[in-house]
């Protein structure tokens, strides 16, 4: 019986089971022995025996003690290389056995890889695999046919690929024959059978080994040069593993994806054009053959193929900027015409051609996935819409079938994504075009030209109700994406202040009028509204709201079509109120589409101008007015309620009802009351009662009926209810009369209704406390109640048949009458009496079971609202909580109604409520004015429930009316309380809270309103702000109230109090001379809303009357206008005679305010930094000047008077303010500082703060120097110099100017110098050396240039060194004083200090040890190399403490740019002390390391290290710099190596900013040149290259390739521009021996190289007797371009060059390369050629002569053209701007440029633009070349001047227009 397939393992094993027995390999001397056999079959047994037992299985991790590892690395010790296995491989006879070794060697390398140290084990047997011979061997097996060995081979690679995580694959690559023909075969070798999907990974077959060894050079840890390699070279390898990609298992499919994602896309180094290269359409239609496979492929369900490459897709197809997806520029199309925006684009060229394709392929009706990712491109890629319809080729004509259900679906999602607004706006810049987008893509982006109407309405009038709503939501979708672009487009319009004529305007009409011609007819929208449909109520709610919703889009966007058709609005009226009864309101989810059909229709009448509210249904006396207000009533959806209030006022407000005020018509609303009753409803007495909504809505129906037939004769009884001395209150609207003539007259004819008379008498009470808000004066709605009350006695009413009916209206009026007459009455809480009624009816009530039903709830609540109207006892608030709590159960919004119906006077709110706990569901029933009105005195005066007033007022976002209204209520209750001090100022307080929390919420023009409203024009506050001698609680509400309100700063608010400020001044100046003082406290609290001039009056007042007679609250107040006028002047930058304040002395002796106002006037006189101290940004208060005070400068300091400045001098305390007035005087008035030196000598000064004397002395000093030392007496100055020695903790200031003193003393004092020096020294000695060691570096760096004074100095600053040696000993970080005495320290020692060796040699050692991460303390480290000459063994034990520093490589790396630099410059310094002995090689090898090799100052610095070292030991240092590599973690053979594995690009920026100012001599250059680490020295590069052609240069073509492509010989070729003839000499030498070896060379490439030296050699025409000649610029950059293209052939560049070059025999070196033709390029890479021209000339514009030859082909005026033609292209106007920056560089370039070419005028027309910050800054750099580089004494004779004038104006300019004006402003 023949075994299965799935047994052979199980032999295999029992053959591997017996070899182990027959072999055991303890040690490395087995396997030796073992595989030393001679005999073939044994060393076949061996092998099989050996790979046994090193076998590692797929993803085992090996450990560091696992055996098989121990015995690999033993063996590799004595076989290097397995040599040995590599014997036997080669003397193999038999193919079947050839598996072995290559199985055998692919288990060694797995081990060896596992863990870094064995890495080196396994090197050499990589390098003998690498190796032409062995490579060979295995491209055979791949070729072979047999199958095991495909497999071990396909492992082995996989294995060295995989080697040290990668360490190889560069040398794998480029050694592996990718040319073999045989390997596509092997991604169709799969192994047959279904085996578990598991095994794909663990045990491969030959397709899925071959697909992993390729993705391991894309993978994350492959270098992106090998990745960029690999796919430029390999692309049909790499693209070949998609094809059968579908047919893969899920684990493969998941591999291929995520190395794709992570090695390939997440690699910002690999070049996008090369990753979208290889995923174009090809590659993305194998991918979405996976979609095909949407079913789980395992137990675990989430393993579906179509999930994972749907998620891939997504990442990148629908993100603009990553993947295949571009960022275009939404629905303008690619390099729009201007003039041709209206011409469809057929043909257009778009950025995202990949995902065109794509989406066609798309299969959107089938499967969701790929929906989805269509709809996301389509969004990502909105310009995509418009040519995506012809494309697909959807099936849209209508049909009831799934294909076009889903067809009509999709097409309404494409069309209903949002609208691109961000396109509209220029790129870089937030502006909108003035040009908008072509209509033809806006109108495909909304109705496509694909017979859409007719579509649409064969699908309206279909027979099947499902095709119907289909097509009516894809129209919806149409028409609601139209009205977002037309929303769009008006905010356009809007910001760009369009007219009629507009661009954006004229779109919008084009856009419209298009729009009409593709959608259906509005009368078969109409026909579909009024369709009658037999079907079910879902079905039918389901039609009415999408035709509803028609309708309202149609009159949205298209009002001219609507107005054209006969259709009556009016009608769809009908109906709507049934939506909102309580059958439908339980019908479930149909009641939503319901309440959708009305705010639909409530939006149509919105917008449509022909509905008027006056007109009636059929067959109905009623308006429309009665349905909308019943609907108002009666719904609970937010959304139709805020609709219908807004259709209210609009309708409402255009009529005589409302026209003076539109924002009553809220107060109105408000006010309808909303009581929901059942059926059946009775009162306690029998009553019949119905829906008050109902009677309220009718009522107000016929009133307004009414008065619109005969409005003046209501407005004419409204002005009759006025008294003649209140006419001119604001009136409301006259309606009010009609409504309380209907009442009274209803009311006596018996037309009312129990239930209606109680429902209207409820709606007037609510409505007369809400216009109470509105009305300044309540006269006239006093009036109106009375009226009222007398229409409704209790006769006129419904007794004795309903007395409880009588009771409650009795009851809404009495509650009219408390809110009106609350405001007057004495306020506090009555003491109900306790009711058994209540209590039982309470407790009945709390155990009814909730409702099943929601009506039912809505209704119980309401009954108990009911019952609270007609209830017979008094509530006592334990009550109110109880029937709360149960109708807040039943149904929480009929809370409102039950606050509202408590009898105000009862105050049983607060408690009864809970308030001051109350929830956020409870404070959105609750309103502001109905809390205010039940409040008590007590609620009133507690903080907390002002608190939950305020809460209520702003928990939904109030306007500024309702504000207002909130402040008016307040404001009546002040005006009628006046009496009553602490509730007033309660009031008050509410009000500040009020007004603190409006002003962060309005915007500012509603908070000026709101200001004026409240302190202007609300008579009661008004009358405070006016008011004489008001309490204290109240002055101090008022004050806060103020301070709430206004901001003293703003020009508008003390303009709008000015009225109430004038009145107060006016009444200062008489109580004055009046003698009143009781003014001075509401005075004062208007000074800081005064006119400063006002203020200057009051005190020429104040001054002009005696001194004796003015109040101490007069002189009160005059204090108070000094400082606030000081303040108001120093905002304002105002002036003040000097004379003024002088006068005010008289008034004010004792005025601290007046003294340092005179203080801040004299040192307005003095220049900055007159004491020598420059302004520091932290300074303390005492001695921190203030802003000047700005005075006259017509007042003369000089005629101060001198009893004045004797008082100063008398006073027994001095502040601040006396000091700094007595130190401008000294500095003013020489003749003052002998009265100072005087005062000094007397020793007054001793009782006085030191440190107010102190600046007055340091000005004394300052002023006269010798002088000054002269006029004090010997014991003074003794005890001056005391007290300014070093003391602890003595402010800043203060100790700067007493270092300050104490040098100028001991400078000029020569008779005492040596006594002060003596004092000075003493008193250092007595502190340790970490004390006042400040001090010690400040003087010290003073005294150092004073001769006599050398030891003095010497000895303070070693002290401050040995201070440096303690300090950067210790920990690290510095406070502020400690960095300041690191900077003195660093500024003494620049200034030549020298010093003892012993002082200098602890301080550099522990600089080095401890702080050579500090940049502040290597930088006194190099320094201290200047102090003292250092012996040779410090130097060297200095400079191997920096190199042996375990941080040293770390701190030198190119991420520490800055450290990196400083600790070089210390190195280089340590260096060039004594050479002969810092020049060791253990000493230069370390640098070798951290050398880049770059133009950087750093890296040039350590090449002058290398050459010193040459040049002392007498020993070229090429034996050290083989070691050099550009990584310095890799470490590379051979100095080909290194040139290879430069960076290219690098390289190719080395060639673009060219350092030509490089010379080969070891000559300094300049340090601040503007390159850095991303430019390489070309000085190393021609060094390195010389010694790479002459100890190894390239052996195979594949080496010449790869040294070409590194772009070392381009430089060389740039070279030959350089300004150093020895550079030119080097490179041309170099450039000669490549010729040479190329010409010996077989790449493929070779013709070409030669060409391009041919070229160049026919440039090159040397002297006889010299170096050659400098080659231009232009030439020598094209050249190098072109051999750099010639092995970068996928360059765009390439082929332009070659074909430029091939065109003629030699080039013109006195011309510029393709100027014209890439300049003016029709090809369709235009923009990136122009680009490229344009940078090529930046870089090629480097000298004079490059400038002649961009002079004489007119170069610049072309390029200014190019900017003037292309305003829009930011791009191009950077790049030419590079151009000019390069161009004013030169003095010739820009003399002739302003002379010749108008450039100054160019540049002003330019500038006139709005600059973005980046264009800013280079015309600002431009502006600063012309102004260093131009030659000046030229330009001012041929312009007279005037160039001048014309930099000045673009200057100005630049700082105008540009958006980051503060940047521009720090640059400058």
């Amino acid at each position: 019986m023949p075994q299965s397939k799935s047994e052979h393992p199980q032999k295999r094993a029992k053959l591997e089971q017996t070899l182990r027995k027959a072999y055991k390999f303890s040690n490395a001397v087995d396997v030796r022995r073992a595989l030393q056999n001679h005999d073939q079959n044994a060393q076949v047994e061996a092998l099989s025996a050996l790979r046994s037992t090193l076998s590692v299985k797929s993803g085992e991790a090996v450990a560091p003690q696992d055996e098989r590892l121990a015995l690999v690395v033993q063996w590799m010790e004595g076989s290097r290389g397995a040599h040995d296995v590599f014997e036997i491989w080669e003397g193999m006879k038999q193919s079947f056995n050839l598996s072995l070794p290559v199985s055998l060697l692919s288990s060694v390398l797995a081990l060896l890889s596992s863990h870094f140290p064995y890495h080196s084990h396994g090197i050499p047997i990589i390098n003998t695999l690498l190796s032409s011979k062995w490579m060979r061997k295995i491209a055979s097996y791949l070729s072979g046919s047999s199958n095991e060995l495909i497999l071990v081979s396909l492992k082995l690679l996989n294995t060295v690929s995989n080697f040290g995580g990668g360490r190889e694959r560069k040398a794998l690559f480029e050694a592996f024959p990718w040319d073999v023909k045989t390997l596509p075969k092997l991604l169709h070798m799969r192994r047959r059978g279904k085996g578990e999907m598991n095994d794909v990974l663990s045990r491969p077959d030959i397709r899925t080994f071959y697909i992993f060894f390729i993705l391991s050079f894309i993978d994350s840890d492959t270098s992106s040069l090998v990745k960029s390699a690999f796919l430029e070279q390999r692309r049909d390898v790499f693209l070949s593993i998609f094809k059968g990609l579908s047919q893969d298992s899920y684990p493969v499919i998941r591999k291929v994806l995520e190395v794709c994602w992570v090695g390939l896309w997440s690699d910002v180094q690999v070049k996008r054009t090369m990753k979208i290269g290889l995923f174009t359409e090809v590659t993305i239609g194998h991918l979405l053959k996976l979609y095909e496979r949407a079913s789980a492929e395992n137990v675990d369900e989430d393993h579906i193929p179509a999930d994972l490459v749907h998620h891939f897709l997504l990442a990148i197809c629908t993100r603009p900027g990553l993947g295949i997806c571009f960022k275009e520029k939404g629905w303008y199309p690619r390099d729009t015409d201007p003039d041709a925006v209206d011409e469809p684009q057929k043909g257009g060229k778009i950025y995202n051609k990949i995902l065109s394709n794509v989406l066609k392929n798309l299969k959107v009706n089938e499967d969701a996935r790929q929906q989805e990712l269509a709809l996301k491109i389509l969004v990502a890629c909105p310009e995509l819409v418009a040519g995506y319809w012809p494309a697909v080729g959807l099936t849209l004509e209508p049909r009831l079938s799934s294909k076009w259900i889903a067809n009509i679906a999709f097409f309404g999602l494409v069309l209903s994504q949002p609208v691109p607004v961000s396109s509209f706006l220029i790129p870089g810049i937030d502006l909108y075009h003035p040009d908008p987008p072509p209509l033809q893509i806006i109108l495909e982006n909304i109705l496509p030209s694909v017979s859409i109407k007719a579509h649409f309405s064969k699908g309206l009038q279909s027979t099947s109700h499902l095709v119907q709503h289909c097509t009516a939501l894809a129209l919806v979708r149409c028409l609601t994406k139209l009205s977002s672009v037309f929303r769009a487009f008006r905010d356009v319009e809007s910001a760009l202040e369009e007219d009629e004529s507009g661009l954006w305007m004229r779109r919008h009409r084009e856009v419209e009028r298009e729009a009409r011609r593709r959608v259906p007819d509005f009368q078969v929208v109409v026909a579909f509204s009024q369709m009658k449909v037999d079907a079910g109520e879902a079905k039918l709610a389901l039609l009415g709201e999408s035709a509803q919703r028609l309708l309202w889009l149609y009159h949205l966007c298209f009002p001219q079509m609507v107005a054209e058709a006969r259709f009556d609005v009016g009608k769809l009226l009908q109906g709507l109120v049934d939506a909102s009864q309580d059958a439908v309101r339980e019908s479930g989810g149909v009641f939503g589409l319901h309440g959708l059909k009305q705010l639909h229709v409530l939006r149509l009448l919105q917008e449509s101008n022909q509905f008027t509210w006056s007109g009636k249904a059929a067959n109905s006396s009623n308006t429309y007015l009665h349905t909308l207000l019943r609907i108002f009533c009666v719904t609970q959806t937010k959304a139709v309620r805020g609709t219908l209030r807004s259709l209210l006022r609009k309708t409402l407000a255009e009529s005589i009802l409302f026209q003076e005020d539109p924002d009553e018509v809220d107060l109105w609303l408000d006010s309808l009351p909303t009581t929901c009753r059942g059926a059946g409803a009775e009162a306690p007495d029998g009553a019949p009662l119905t829906d008050e909504s109902d009677s309220a809505a009718t009522f107000l129906d016929d009133c307004a009926q009414r008065c619109i037939k005969t409005p003046y004769r209501y407005l004419e009884a409204l002005q009759d209810l006025l008294p003649i001395e209140n006419t001119a209150v604001d009136a409301p609207s006259p309606l009010l009369m009609t409504v309380l003539e209907q009442f009274a007259t209803k009311l006596a004819g018996n037309m009312f209704t129990p239930s209606d008379a109680l429902a209207i008498t409820g709606f007037m009470r609510r409505l007369v406390f809400k216009l109470a808000g509105k009305q300044q004066d309540l006269t006239l709605l006093r009036i109106f109640s009375a009226k009222v009350d007398n229409a409704a006695m209790p006769e006129n009413l419904f007794l004795p048949r309903y007395p409880s009916v009588t009771t409650a209206i009795r009851r809404e009026l009495s509650i009219m009458h408390k809110c009106l007459a609350h405001f007057q009455e004495v306020r506090g809480p009555s003491e109900p009496g306790a009711s058994t009624e209540a209590e039982d009816f309470l407790t009945k009530i709390e155990r009814v079971p909730l409702p099943e039903s929601s009506s039912a709830r809505i209704q119980n609540a309401y009954e108990l609202v009911d019952w609270l109207h007609f209830v017979g006892p008094a509530l006592q608030p334990q009550d109110i909580v109880r029937l709360a709590a149960v109708v807040e159960r039943f149904h929480s919004p009929s809370m409102k109604d039950l606050f509202e119906n408590l009898h105000p006077s009862d105050l049983v709110m607060w408690e009864g409520g809970d308030l001051k706990t109350a929830s956020r569901q409870l404070l959105q029933v609750l309103s502001f004015d109905w809390l205010f009105i039940q409040s008590s005195e007590a609620d009133i005066a507690d903080e907390r429930s002002r608190q939950i007033m305020l809460e209520c007022l702003f928990f939904i976002p109030s306007t500024r009316v309702q504000i207002e209204r909130a402040l008016c209520l307040v404001a009546h209750d002040i005006g009628s309380t006046m009496e009553r001090e602490s509730l007033v100022g309660d009031l008050l307080l509410l009000l500040s809270s009020i007004m603190r929390r409006a002003l962060r919420e309005l915007s500012k023009e509603d908070c000026a309103r709101l200001k004026e409203y409240l302190l202007m024009k609300a008579p009661s506050i008004h009358g405070l702000c006016l008011s004489v001698g008001l309490p204290d609680i109240v002055q101090e509400a008022l004050c806060a109230l103020l301070e709430a309100s206004l901001d003293p700063s703003s020009e508008g608010d003390r303009t709008m109090v000015s009225p109430i400020c004038s009145h107060w001044m006016e009444y200062f100046k008489v109580s004055m001379q009046s003698g009143q003082s009781q003014v001075g406290r509401s005075i004062k609290l208007w000074l800081r809303y005064v006119d400063p001039s006002d203020l200057l009056n009051i005190i020429d007042k104040a001054c002009d009357i005696n001194s004796a007679v003015l109040a101490p609250s007069v002189l009160d107040v005059l204090e108070s206008a000094l400082d606030n006028l000081k303040s108001s002047f120093t905002r304002a930058h105002s002036t003040i005679p000097i004379s003024r304040l002088l006068r005010l002395c008289r008034v004010l002796p004792d005025s601290n305010v007046l003294e340092e106002m005179i203080a801040i006037a004299v040192t307005s006189h003095l220049p900055p930094c007159h004491g020598g101290q420059p302004p520091r940004a932290k300074t303390l208060k005492h001695f921190s000047s203030p802003p000047p005070l700005p005075t006259s400068r017509n007042s003369q300091l000089s005629i101060l008077p001198t009893d004045f400045i004797l008082k100063l001098f008398q006073k027994a305390h001095w502040a601040e303010s006396t000091s700094r007035i007595v130190s401008g005087i000294i500095y003013i008035q020489p003749d003052t500082a002998k009265e100072f030196a005087t005062w000094i000598n007397s020793g007054a000064w001793t009782t006085i703060t030191f440190e107010c004397v102190l600046p007055a002395v340091h000005a004394l000093l300052d002023s006269l120097q010798g002088d000054a030392v002269a006029l004090l007496h010997d014991t003074a100055i003794i005890a001056l110099f005391e007290r300014m020695l070093p003391q602890h903790r003595r402010p800043e200031v203060l100790k700067h100017l007493c270092i300050r003193c104490i040098c100028i003393m001991i400078e000029v004092d020569e008779a005492r110098q040596q006594h002060l020096a003596d004092l000075l020294h003493k008193h250092m000695q007595c502190h340790a050396v970490e004390q006042f060691a400040f001090e010690s570096i400040c003087i010290a760096s003073r005294l150092q240039a004073s001769p006599s004074m050398g030891d003095l100095a010497t000895e303070l600053a070693e002290r401050g060194l040995q201070w440096g040696v303690r300090h950067f000993s210790g920990p690290e970080g510095e406070d502020e004083e400690e960095r300041q005495t690191l900077v003195y320290l660093t500024k003494l020692m620049k200034q030549g200090f020298k010093a003892k060796a012993h002082f200098v040699e602890p301080l550099l050692i522990a600089i080095i040890q401890n702080r050579l991460a500090d940049t502040v303390a290597v930088e006194i480290g190099i320094l201290l190399l200047r102090c003292s000459p250092l012996k040779p063994v410090v130097v060297n034990r200095a400079l191997q403490n920096i190199l042996q520093h375990p941080q040293f490589f770390k701190l030198c790396s190119f991420e520490e740019s800055s450290r990196r630099d400083v600790i070089i410059r210390f190195v280089a310094a340590l260096f060039r002390l004594h050479p002969a002995n810092t020049c060791q090689p253990s000493h230069v090898v370390p640098l070798v390391r951290i050398y880049g090799g770059t133009i950087s100052a750093a890296d040039r610095r350590l090449l002058s290290i290398f050459r010193l070292y040459e040049a002392e030991k007498l020993t070229p240092i090429s034996s050290i710099l083989t070691k050099w590599s550009p990584s310095p973690d890799v470490a590379v053979p051979t100095q080909l190596h290194a040139v290879q594995n430069m960076d290219p690009i690098r390289m190719l920026r080395t060639c673009h900013v060219f350092p030509v100012w490089r010379r080969m001599s070891d000559e300094q250059e300049d340090e601040q040149v503007g390159l850095d680490e991303q430019v390489y020295d070309p000085l190393f590069v021609i060094l390195l290259v010389g010694q790479m052609l002459s100890l190894r240069p390239p052996a195979s073509s594949r080496e010449w390739v790869q040294t070409f492509r590194s772009n070392a010989f381009s430089l060389l070729v740039r070279c030959l521009s350089a300004k150093d003839e020895k550079i030119r000499e080097a490179s041309l030498s170099l450039l000669a021996r490549v010729w040479k070896w190329v010409e010996l060379s077989d790449m493929q490439e070779k013709q070409h190289a030669l060409y391009i030296f041919t070229l160049l050699k026919n440039l090159i025409k040397p002297p006889s007797d010299g170096p050659p000649l400098r080659l231009p610029s232009f030439a020598s950059l094209i050249l190098s371009h072109a051999l750099r293209g010639v092995f970068y052939p996928s360059n765009f560049i390439y082929p332009r060059t070659s074909r430029f070059l091939l065109q003629r025999p030699e080039l013109d070196v006195t011309d510029v390369p393709m100027l014209y033709g890439m300049l003016y390029s029709n090809s369709d890479d235009w923009k990136k050629e122009r680009g490229w021209i344009i940078r090529f000339l930046s870089d090629g514009m480097m000298s004079t002569e490059d400038w002649k030859v961009l002079k004489r082909r007119h170069t610049w005026e072309l390029l200014a053209s190019l900017v003037q033609s292309s305003p829009r292209d930011q791009v191009l106007r950077r790049t030419v701007l590079e151009v000019l920056a390069n161009l004013t560089c030169n003095v010739q370039a820009t003399t002739s440029l302003i002379l010749k070419s108008s450039l100054l005028s160019w540049i002003e027309m330019q500038v006139q633009q709005p600059q973005s910050t980046e264009d800013a800054l280079a015309w600002l750099k431009i502006l600063e070349n012309i102004l260093v580089t131009a030659n000046r004494s030229k330009l001012e004779r041929a312009t007279n001047g005037q160039w001048r004038d014309t930099l000045c104006r673009c200057l100005l300019l630049v700082s105008q227009k540009c958006r980051g004006r503060d940047i521009i402003f720090t640059v400058l």
